[in-house]
């Protein structure tokens, strides 16, 4: 189990395990046990639950900041070129999640925001640090999604 927790931030992977008792060609009972994996994290009330392409552009968009972080972090002044949204529609609620590289006084710093129906619910400043310990726990937890199993009737 991964459980991760950091200022509204929260990335949770579980296994629910399900056991089967089958009868192989032998006439002998088998058991079987089948793992089902489930992310879910979340950005105060943007919740990303088992979605590989979202999880992959938000582990993507740290991963960049942190390579131009450090390749920056040695000529004041340059810019780290990142605004990255996911939206989710629900009908009467909107809900967009950015993540923008910013800077002030030659220190940069990736802002996390979240809008609600077009009005700012939320919004965090994230220093390189931090950028680093979300993106190993984001991917801890993708690294943990194992792929639905089909079971097929003969």
């Amino acid at each position: 189990m991964v459980d991760f927790e950091f200022k509204g931030i929260c990335v949770n992977a579980t296994a629910e395990i399900s056991w089967r008792e089958l009868k192989d060609s032998g006439g002998h009972h088998v058991n079987r046990f089948d793992r089902n994996t489930c992310v879910k994290v979340s950005f105060w009330d943007f919740v990303i639950y088992n979605d590989f392409y979202e999880l992959a552009m938000v582990k993507s968009s740290l991963n960049y900041f942190m390579q131009a972080y450090w390749k920056r972090s040695s000529k004041a002044g340059s810019k780290i070129e990142l605004a990255m949204a996911l939206k989710h529609d629900f009908g009467e609620q909107q809900q967009s999640l950015y993540l923008v590289a910013r800077q002030k006084n030659s220190i940069h710093s990736l802002e996390i925001i979240l809008i609600e129906n077009g009005k700012t619910a939320s919004n965090i400043y994230l220093s390189g640090q931090e950028v680093i310990m979300l993106d190993i726990a984001i991917g801890k937890a993708i690294n943990l999604l194992t792929p639905e199993s089909i079971f097929l009737e003969n």
